[in-house]
């Protein structure tokens, strides 16, 4: 990791796969590259298509406050979580947008904006959009010099409970993806 401590947002719809991609990214960043990290989650009271949040803080250093409030990068893979998140960007931050998903880019000063179609890319790559959160994982742990492929594809044998040759094939495809 090039930077001391980079916050991140992943946000979208439940169901999504979000939280398991949060949970993937923090262990490859503290078990596999020994980096200090926090990771919290936030959903609503339903269980699929309400809108979910993974943060993510990973640093060189020991972290004093556990909360994202402002991330450095904000990813939406939906339309009702970039309307609610998009605020909240760092000025000088970024955001990566699913372009698929997410039709209304409302203008916001400061954060540089990352928009690709993910989901059809996913389908097109892969054959399913089931592994878009891995495939957007990739995309931003190489993107942002986060952690190492190989740290994630052991961080998806330990938090993945099925289908890891899948799950390990779209990191490899988000990671690629110039």
């Amino acid at each position: 990791m090039d930077r001391d401590k980079i916050e991140i947002t992943l946000a979208g719809s439940g169901g999504q796969g979000l939280i398991l991609a949060g949970l993937v990214l923090a262990d490859a960043a503290g078990i596999e590259e020994n980096l200090e990290i926090v990771q919290t989650v936030e959903y609503g009271p339903e269980a699929r298509l309400g809108t979910s949040r993974s943060d993510v803080i990973i640093s060189k250093k020991p972290i004093s406050y556990p909360k994202v409030q402002h991330p450095d990068v904000l990813v939406n893979l939906s339309q009702d979580a970039y309307n609610k998140f998009i605020r909240l960007v760092k000025k000088g931050g970024t955001v990566i947008v699913d372009t698929f998903n997410v039709k209304n880019l409302s203008t916001v000063d400061g954060p540089e904006v990352i928009a690709y179609p993910f989901t059809e890319i996913v389908r097109n790559k892969i054959g399913t959009p089931l592994v878009l959160n891995m495939f957007v994982l990739g995309f931003l742990a190489k993107k942002f010099d986060i952690v190492k492929l190989e740290s994630l594809y052991k961080a998806v044998d330990r938090r993945v409970k099925k289908y890891h040759d899948l799950n390990k094939k779209a990191l490899m495809e988000g990671y690629s993806l110039e």
